[in-house]
């Protein structure tokens, strides 16, 4: 997933998504990372309806966009920690050194740390432009099976924390729910930032996962 996310800029940095069937299953907790099987890649995930951990497939050749109707379409949250965070990046769904997708965040965001155009995060994954630094990210999803906002394609949306998440410890807790994202949303504690991105999407299992190839990105 997320494919082309690398070496450009916003809004043009989040580009690359796709997938193929949708079969939920539970991941383990120390699973993290993407994984490459075939032609596809696959990721977990979380379920925002309970905070159940699932997998995402996506096909390599997938069209892009999405040729979906508009009415057709999910929000994807992806929920960026700054690297200041106390949520251990290893129980995250992606970190930079195991998602080759952002790896950074492609804009500057207070709090986060703003690193310069020169900086070599900033020029090995955001085009030479300046960006901020993320410990990882999770990928927050509708379920059919628990009555989630599911469908034929996804809409990518960046949930970001705010200065007062940063002051009152925000930051040190994990979302894993739609139910925390709406609170903390009212408490302008993050603030959701809206991409171009509209993909398809699936949910696969834990075996497809099982199978799939490592991948590791190389952070300077």
């Amino acid at each position: 997933m997320f494919r082309f996310l690398r070496r450009v800029t916003f809004p043009v940095a989040l580009i690359g998504l796709s997938a193929g069937l949708c079969f939920p299953t539970h991941a383990r907790a120390a699973d993290t990372g993407q994984r490459v099987f075939g032609q596809v890649s696959i990721e977990p995930a979380i379920n925002d309806a309970n905070g159940n951990s699932i997998f995402l497939l996506t096909p390599d050749n997938a069209p892009l966009p999405s040729k979906s109707n508009p009415a057709a379409v999910a929000p994807m949250y992806l929920v960026l920690y700054p690297t200041s965070s106390s949520v251990p990046a290893n129980d995250l769904n992606c970190q930079p050194t195991n998602c080759n997708h952002l790896e950074v965040l492609p804009f500057p965001v207070a709090g986060y740390g703003t690193l310069s155009d020169t900086d070599p995060l900033c020029k090995t994954f955001n085009g030479g432009n300046p960006c901020s630094p993320v410990a990882g990210h999770d990928h927050l999803v509708g379920v059919p099976s628990t009555h989630g906002d599911f469908n034929v394609a996804w809409s990518v949306k960046l949930v970001l924390f705010t200065g007062k998440a940063f002051g009152d410890g925000t930051i040190n807790t994990r979302i894993t729910t739609l139910s925390q994202l709406t609170t903390l949303m009212n408490n302008n504690e993050i603030f959701i930032a809206d991409t171009p991105i509209t993909f398809n999407c699936s949910i696969t299992s834990q075996r497809t996962y099982d199978r799939g190839t490592p991948v590791t990105i190389n952070v300077p």
